[in-house]
């Protein structure tokens, strides 16, 4: 019982913890009173989804154990060292272990089949995205934030996307991940701001730290661009639905063999 309650939470859409957040809102309305809650509502909403990713990564690792007495002792009796599934870092080490699972049963597997697959992806998360926030009050509240997203997000490059069997996003320089990205290490840049603002709600850092911008990020047009609430829902929505299309093809393979 408990094993078919994760499998049913690993194929669950991370976009309809979203989807219940917006509903509720709207019955807030669009004035002023939505503009005190709404800093609150969107960074709740963005706890939930990540805190949800987390524990789904942490499934998938059990899935692969219970099928998988090597990979087993290999991930949890030398020691777990993934934390708390976190970092994109983390998040990669499930990818690989995921598709290796898979590679296992079929060799010739490749998460997108071409370039034109990933833009098809990419437009789905961009139209999800969109059929959820478009015409809401909280895009009404943030609505240069969501312009600046559909532009960014609409030309991101393929390149991004699983680049190799082991990297969910390609990497850019991990010690100035946002100065220095390159078209395509933009989602690599993207998922650095996004775990900082994970950690920084999560552990309430505000709380003690003046909520002051630096002003060589306010200078910074990367980062201007890139540290964007809608964008880090978006790149949680990739993250999502590639480990659920390869958990999929997984579990299928599972119950085949």
């Amino acid at each position: 019982m408990i094993r078919d309650e994760h499998q049913a939470y690993i194929r669950s859409d991370l976009s309809n913890i979203m989807k219940e957040v917006v509903r509720s809102s709207n019955h807030l309305g669009c004035g002023m009173e939505f503009e005190a809650v709404n800093g609150y509502l969107l960074q709740s909403l963005f706890l939930q989804m990540t805190g949800a990713q987390e524990q789904k990564m942490k499934c998938i690792c059990w899935e692969l154990a219970t099928d998988d007495l090597k990979y087993r002792y290999e991930r949890y009796y030398k020691g777990w060292n993934l934390s708390e599934c976190s970092t994109l870092k983390d998040k990669s080490q499930v990818y690989e272990d995921l598709v290796s699972a898979i590679k296992k049963k079929d060799s010739g597997y490749n998460v997108f089949a071409d370039p034109n697959a990933i833009n098809l992806f990419r437009d789905e998360i961009k139209n999800c995205i969109t059929n959820v926030f478009e015409n809401t009050n909280i895009v009404a509240s943030k609505k240069k934030q969501y312009e600046t997203f559909l532009l960014v997000f609409s030309n991101i490059n393929s390149n991004n996307i699983t680049p190799s069997d082991k990297l969910i996003f390609k990497n850019g320089d991990k010690n100035y991940p946002v100065d220095k990205a390159t078209s395509d290490t933009e989602l690599f840049a993207i998922y650095s701001l996004l775990y900082t603002h994970r950690n920084r709600c999560a552990h309430n850092t505000p709380s003690y730290q003046l909520n002051l911008p630096n002003l060589v990020d306010l200078r910074n047009e990367n980062y201007q661009k890139y540290d964007n609430i809608f964008l880090f829902y978006a790149v949680l929505l990739m993250i999502d639905k590639i480990f659920r299309k390869l958990y999929s093809k997984y579990n299928g393979s599972v119950e085949k063999s």
